[in-house]
This record gives structure tokens, C-alpha cells and sequence, in this order.
């Protein structure tokens, strides 16, 4: 089925990447879920503001995290048995965005 279930350190790290955004989607929906006005989604510390946005734009970036992360499970399946290394590659760049899809989740929540 899935050659990357076989593989513990795949499986580790795409189950850890996993859990970071289901753990971001929580933390986010139990802090912006009850807004309904308008969240700042981007600022600058020289102009200010830049970017206002609704929660549909903030859980936009989580699901596209979630697509993202599936695609790269799917291509490190379809190149586990032909180059492991690539495998590797793509499961520690999913790691990697999932670490900085919290960090920007961590900040929106913070500055709204």
C-alpha cells in the first residue's frame, strides 16, 4: 500500500508534521473562532497594517498547510522506492512548513 509507513523515521516525521497543523487548527479555532470582525493578518513595524482578512483567509492557510503536506506524503511515496533520499527531503520540508504555518498562526492569534 503506502511504502512510507514502512520507513519509522517517514512515519515519524510525517505524523509529527500532521500533528503540528491539527494542533495549530485547535489553538486557532478556539482563538479566532469566536471573532467576527475583521483580523490582521500582516503588519509592518514601519507602516503598520497591511493585510486585514476574515477567519475564511486564516483557515484557507491552514487547509492549504494540509494540502501541501498530503502532496508531499504522496510524492515521497511515489519516490520511496527509486530514490529514499528524496523521500527524506520531502518529508523534512513538510516538517519545516508545518513549524512556520504555527509560527504564523502563534503571531495572527497573538496580534488579534
Amino acid at each position: 500500500m503506502f511504502s512510507i509507513f514502512q520507513d519509522k523515521y517517514l512515519r515519524a516525521i510525517f505524523s509529527l508534521s500532521f500533528l503540528i497543523l491539527i494542533f495549530a487548527s485547535i489553538m486557532t479555532f478556539l482563538k479566532i473562532g469566536k471573532i467576527s470582525g475583521p483580523l490582521i493578518v500582516h503588519f509592518d513595524v514601519f507602516s503598520g497594517v497591511d493585510f486585514l482578512g476574515r477567519r475564511a483567509e486564516i483557515f484557507g492557510i491552514l487547509t492549504s498547510a494540509f494540502a501541501i503536506v498530503f502532496l508531499n506524503a504522496f510524492l515521497a511515496d511515489f519516490f520511496y522506492n527509486r530514490e529514499r533520499f528524496l523521500s527524506y527531503v520531502f518529508s523534512f520540508g513538510s516538517a519545516g512548513l508545518c513549524l512556520l504555518i504555527l509560527i504564523a498562526m502563534g503571531v495572527i492569534i497573538s496580534v488579534n
